[in-house]
């Protein structure tokens, strides 16, 4: 169950970036929705959950801890090669991180889904990057 309001802004903004890696099916958001959009991409399916962090750069699991019902939420959807869990989180800031969720954990990706080899490295050139606040355009183009 979600609390509080829902992420409007960073949504439309994760839909921007989300087109660029398929085809996106938004969710009705209601109290029993698990994910907010879905990428149909050439090889896989992708289930997104975007979140706003009150701290962006938490490890991985800080991250973890902040959020345990959508990652538990993400878990519900079969595993398999084919199928993909993402949580997508940002600050007010426009800051954002991207977790893949797998069955023995977390790992953060790029926006494109690709993992990161050094986190904190793509992390502070990625706050350099978006802050101040761009738009979902200017993330995909970056």
């Amino acid at each position: 169950m979600t609390r509080g309001r829902l992420p409007k802004k960073g949504l439309e903004d994760a839909i921007l970036v989300a087109k660029a890696r398929g085809t996106v099916m938004i969710f009705l958001q209601n109290k029993e929705t698990l994910c907010d959009f879905m990428i149909m991409g050439n090889s896989h399916i992708v289930f997104v959950r975007v979140k706003t962090a009150g701290r962006i750069r938490g490890t991985r699991e800080e991250i973890g801890r902040e959020f345990p019902d959508p990652i538990m939420e993400l878990k519900c959807f079969p595993s398999s090669g084919l199928i993909l869990k993402e949580l997508w989180i940002y600050s007010r800031y426009g800051i954002w991180r991207f977790f893949r969720i797998e069955d023995t954990g977390m790992v953060e990706i790029c926006q494109n889904g690709t993992p990161l080899k050094n986190p904190f490295q793509v992390v502070e050139r990625t706050v350099r990057a978006v802050y101040p606040r761009k738009t979902g355009a200017a993330l995909v183009k970056g």
